[in-house]
């Protein structure tokens, strides 16, 4: 079930940054970032091939990428997978031109439950307001009503210092723009 989920988590992830490739050479500059659990740490990477592979290497289960446009964060897309493949979380969120964060699109796949929900919320003064929820069936695309109970999604992030990996996507992406990659250990709660 392992090979599932990496699949899953890198065909999600990297469907979005090749369809964003193009939007990329206008800004220029884009940083690919994983979570490495075996090693504690985020890394990140400048090339779509070299991070590809270390997402297959190290059974990535949170891989991500920022954008970036005059020189300042405008998006971020994080995807998280569980270790069987029987969900995924795919969060957009947009920056405004202080870094801000303005909106999250999320949607959540919940394989064996057959649902997909889409969410828009609206980030405002540090709270996270939610616009809609919309429910769909995986297979067929169709509007439902069926929601998931027993799944729970992670926290929505209203700043973007909260985000794990936060280091890679500001300081440190002048080091991974110029050497290729760079890692930084995951804080210990």
């Amino acid at each position: 079930m392992r090979l599932i989920r990496i699949s899953i988590a890198t065909t999600l992830f990297l469907s979005w940054a090749f369809a964003q490739s193009g939007a990329n050479r206008v800004t220029g500059k884009a940083v690919y970032f994983l979570e490495d659990d075996l090693h504690k740490q985020w890394c990140g990477y400048a090339s779509q091939s070299q991070f590809k592979a270390e997402v297959q290497s190290l059974k990535a289960m949170v891989v991500g990428g920022a954008d970036y446009a005059n020189g300042r964060v405008s998006r971020v897309r994080v995807t998280e997978t569980d270790e069987t493949g029987d969900w995924a979380v795919n969060d957009e969120y947009t920056f405004d031109k202080n870094e801000r964060i303005q909106t999250l699109k999320r949607t959540t796949n919940i394989l064996p439950e057959d649902t997909s929900e889409e969410q828009l919320f609206l980030i405002e003064n540090g709270k996270a307001v939610k616009q809609r929820s919309t429910y769909r069936e995986l297979r067929t695309g169709k509007a439902t009503q069926k929601t998931v109970d027993w799944f729970h999604a992670p926290p929505v992030i209203t700043n973007i210092r909260a985000f794990p990996f936060s280091p890679l996507i500001g300081s440190k992406r002048f080091e991974i723009w110029s050497k290729g990659e760079a890692c930084t250990h995951v804080s210990q709660p």
